[in-house]
């Protein structure tokens, strides 16, 4: 699965989930390969690297899937972001930049 394929499938995608990616060349794209993962109550404490070496080693945080959804939900009322691809570079910016 990509960075494009999970935005674009989001309300399939549990809330209580995270996702990982597979930077290429220090940055997500969108063809960016991804991984979800649904944490136990444990792990939500857990800090979001060890959970990456645990279940997908060379993979970075991304996103929580909540997050996503809000940002989809919010982009898709917001002149500028009507289509998928606007909305999925909006996204991979905010991961990248206000996400940190």
């Amino acid at each position: 699965m990509t960075i494009r394929e999970v935005i674009s499938n989001i309300d399939n995608q549990s809330e209580e989930a995270v996702i990982f990616a597979k930077k290429e060349n220090g940055k997500f794209l969108p063809s960016s390969e991804v991984v979800v993962v649904e944490l136990t109550d444990e792990e939500q404490e857990t800090p979001l690297e060890e959970l990456a070496e645990k279940y997908c080693p060379g993979f970075d945080y991304f996103l929580e899937v909540y997050l996503v959804k809000d940002l989809v939900g919010a982009l898709s009322n917001t002149v500028g972001y009507n289509s998928l691809q606007q909305q999925i570079d909006r996204i991979i910016n905010y991961a990248e930049s206000d996400a940190e």
